[in-house]
């Protein structure tokens, strides 16, 4: 039995706990229950972690095999923590794989995640046209280590979820790099042609990883954790860069393009590393985006931004901060109690007893 086999037979033996965890959080996000899932997710004993070896970001990503094994050693800690995450894999060949649908070539290291440092030309992107694709890139490496995780993954609980899809401003960035700052203000009809091409190119490539993601027909997950309802969309879009923007570049550049993504797929959530204001209001406003992610929720008040998501009628999902001096008990009260319901909370417990965890969740 090869240590994939065997490390499948784990996440067999979880069948039970990660389909409850499947209905929970559906149920969340349609606003069905008031048992709120917690996404606990805790390191997993030494024996089970070591039957994969690991691997670096390098190797990984032009090898299916390794790839997956990758991933289902990642995955772990979910079914380690008992409750509520749901264990998924992924293509992990960062954010610039959906920019070389447009011909982008990303650098690739063995410690960190691949970057892009030659950009298109403006003479490149002026010449290319909505829905033209480079079909021999690394997004369709990515298509085949889906398809292969999807054969090796047949009958098996745990999912498979997108390569790692940025917001169209976000990509026009790493397509174009900084001088898109400049063009803005000087050119803002070429950079509204490269926001159109981007957004033509993420909603063909966003199809691609779906038709070849089973079971994405009723939900999709993400990041090991969370599963949404292919009902509401059920996409991620990061907004890394439009953290960057004044409220007028925003309102141009940002907003028009997120919502024609999430309009196309009937919704999803958001996510964003650093601080902006004026984004977040931007984003709870998009009509089609069902729920805010955070990076860096140290850099904000989550008290008010949990109520603020709850008065939208949308849901905060990841992690939260703890309060200096703050217990575990009173945590999670205060936590569930600024959101009103509106919440799937990460919390990760290291090496720490999950039952202890869930007992002070449950109140």
């Amino acid at each position: 039995m090869s240590a994939i086999e065997k490390t499948l037979e784990i996440y067999e033996s979880a069948r039970g706990q990660i389909k409850k965890a499947e209905e929970r959080q559906l149920a969340a996000w349609k606003g069905k229950t008031d048992d709120l899932p917690l996404l606990l997710t805790a390191n997993p004993p030494r024996q089970q972690k070591g039957l994969l070896p690991e691997r670096n970001l390098m190797e990984i990503y032009h090898d299916s095999n390794k790839m997956l094994e990758y991933g289902l050693r990642e995955a772990l800690r979910s079914v380690a923590g008992g409750a509520d995450a749901v264990p998924s894999v992924r293509a992990n060949m960062g954010c610039s794989v959906f920019p070389a649908i447009m011909g982008v070539k990303p650098l690739l290291f063995e410690d960190k995640m691949p970057w892009v440092k030659e950009h298109l030309t403006r003479e490149q992107i002026t010449a290319l046209e909505p829905g033209q694709i480079t079909p021999d890139s690394d997004f369709k490496l990515g298509l085949e280590h889906i398809h292969y995780m999807a054969r090796k993954l047949e009958n098996s609980p745990v999912r498979i979820f997108p390569l790692d899809l940025q917001g169209p401003y976000d990509m026009a960035h790493i397509v174009y790099g900084d001088a898109i700052f400049y063009d803005m203000y000087d050119d803002p009809a070429f950079v509204h042609h490269l926001m159109d091409l981007c957004t033509q190119a993420i909603i063909w490539g966003m199809e691609q990883c779906l038709a070849a993601i089973p079971g994405s027909n009723e939900m999709v997950a993400h990041y090991s954790a969370v599963v949404i309802p292919r009902s509401m969309g059920g996409i991620k879009i990061s907004e890394d860069t439009s953290t960057l923007l004044s409220p007028g570049a925003i309102d141009e550049f940002v907003v028009p393009y997120t919502s024609r993504i999430l309009e196309h797929f009937g919704g999803g959530y958001i996510h964003y590393c650093g601080k902006n204001d004026y984004l977040f209001k931007a984003m709870l406003g998009i009509k089609h985006s069902i729920g805010i992610n955070f990076g860096n929720p140290d850099m904000h008040d989550m008290n008010e931004i949990l109520s603020a998501i709850a008065d939208a009628g949308k849901i905060y999902y990841g992690t939260i901060n703890k309060l200096e001096g703050e217990t575990e008990a009173d945590y999670f009260t205060r936590v569930k109690t600024a959101s009103r319901g509106k919440l799937l909370l990460s919390y990760n417990i290291g090496e720490k007893d999950p039952e202890a965890a869930l007992r002070n969740w449950r109140g």
